[in-house]
């Protein structure tokens, strides 16, 4: 898609995701509404009414995309599609914990295009689009290559879904404490790829992860400067990711691997 194309949606994107961000600040009392869907796993009235929105902002404006829901599924054929979570952090919504995020991203048929996370309680846009830089409400952001490991912040989120891999997740921990000051678990993939690229902290890992989960964060990373691998899920049924700045990355996959 060119440069005009890819524009126009982030500015749809960044529009819609304020749209998504007013309706979930007004809507805080749907938090009580909620469904399991698995082990530590909800969903609220509010993520439901919230992607409902966010999907039908984009269809009037761009009818021939296809869309990809956490909800809600693919709908939808065209060769360039939306990736959307209506609340990455859907138990820091359900809590009152201000970090969850409305995240939309669209990739076309060269890959990840545009990303825009929103952090509504923060009132904290990040937004970035493919060979164009990364933005934070607006101002550029990059990386942190330049703080000691010894004095930088990694977020670490143990698998609080799948605890059979506890275990072998703590000795990683272990190894990540020995390089990094200090650890933090916020409850937001999205967000936590965003904090690694503004540059408050240096890593991030997690097992578990989905598409809609990190991919516009995963944009908004790589145009700031970070780099990410994709690790091999122990075989099952999702992502995990190694995400960084590009001078820790080679610490943060020995931390992992040992």
């Amino acid at each position: 898609m060119d440069r005009a194309g890819l524009a126009a949606r982030l500015e749809a994107a960044k529009r819609i995701a304020d749209e998504a961000s007013a309706f979930l600040l007004s809507h805080e009392s749907l938090r009580a509404e909620y469904a399991a869907k698995a082990e530590n796993d909800y969903v609220t009235a509010a993520d439901r009414e919230c992607e409902r929105l966010i999907i039908s902002s984009i269809a009037r404006a761009f009818p021939d995309d296809a869309i990809y829901g956490e909800e809600s599924g693919e709908s939808g054929s065209g060769s360039c599609r939306w990736i959307i979570d209506p609340i990455d952090g859907t138990v820091d919504f359900m809590s009152s914990f201000p970090d969850y995020t409305v995240s939309i991203a669209f990739e076309d048929e060269d890959g990840p295009a545009v990303g825009v996370v929103a952090v509504p309680r923060q009132g904290e846009v990040f937004s970035a689009m493919r060979s164009s830089g990364a933005f934070l409400n607006g101002r550029p952001i990059h990386t942190d290559e330049a703080t000691p490991l010894g004095r930088a912040l990694a977020i670490l989120v143990p698998p609080h879904r799948h605890h059979r891999y506890l275990r072998d997740y703590m000795i990683r921990m272990e190894r990540f404490y020995r390089t990094f000051t200090d650890t933090r678990s916020i409850g937001s993939a999205a967000l936590s790829l965003c904090y690694v690229a503004a540059g408050r902290c240096a890593a991030y890992y997690e097992i578990s992860l989905h598409l809609y989960d990190i991919a516009a964060g995963l944009v908004i990373l790589s145009e700031a400067g970070g780099k990410m691998t994709f690790l091999d899920g122990h075989g099952e049924d999702w992502i995990e990711l190694a995400a960084s700045s590009a001078s820790a990355h080679e610490a943060v996959l020995e931390c992992i691997n040992g």
